[in-house]
């Protein structure tokens, strides 16, 4: 892709990345609270008390965000014995676009840093080329000549396939203590 076309698919990506990652991250934060004071069985009374404290926490905090109601009402709540419901289901999703978006953000990030870099390079030649004299090739026909290769988000190894696997075990660790009070 040209130097131009390169610019604005970076723009793009960074852009789509921070879209999706922001509510998917919103969405996973009030999907754990609206979990930590769903109602359980089993507790005993030191759990129940401090259950009603986050409980009242919870809503003042969703007082105060009113501008996130829609997140408060369609959060997916996981349900920890049962992987397979669609709460559990909607909420891995929600959870791996989180990281899915920051994967787009960081592969646009490096496309830009490419572009950047190719752009330096192009101006320095053209340079260069301007002390050949009669022979120079502007900077538009050496800038013509470029082809930048695009980056994909599945090259983003961390982001796309490791970090969604320590977070949702850092999550599932919480969530099942959390279940076992």
């Amino acid at each position: 892709m040209t130097h131009q076309q390169a610019s604005t698919v970076a723009l793009i990506k960074r852009i789509a990345g921070i879209i999706i990652f922001i509510p998917a991250f919103i969405s996973t934060i009030i999907s754990v609270l609206k979990y930590l004071v769903a109602p359980k069985t089993n507790m005993q009374e030191m759990t129940a008390m401090i259950m009603d404290f986050l409980q009242v926490i919870i809503k003042i905090a969703r007082q105060y965000t009113s501008f996130l109601e829609y997140f408060w009402v369609n959060s997916p709540i996981p349900d920890i014995s049962n992987w397979s419901a669609s709460g559990s289901v909607w909420f891995i999703v929600i959870f791996l676009l989180m990281f899915v978006g920051l994967a787009l953000q960081a592969s646009g990030a490096r496309l830009a840093k490419r572009v950047y870099n190719v752009r330096e390079g192009v101006r320095e030649r053209a340079i260069l080329e301007a002390m050949n004299g009669d022979e120079a090739r502007s900077f538009k026909d050496l800038e013509k000549l470029i082809s930048i290769p695009n980056t994909s988000i599945f090259a983003q190894f961390g982001l796309l396939y490791v970090s969604p696997v320590l977070w949702g075990i850092f999550i599932y660790i919480i969530l099942y203590l959390i279940n076992r009070l």
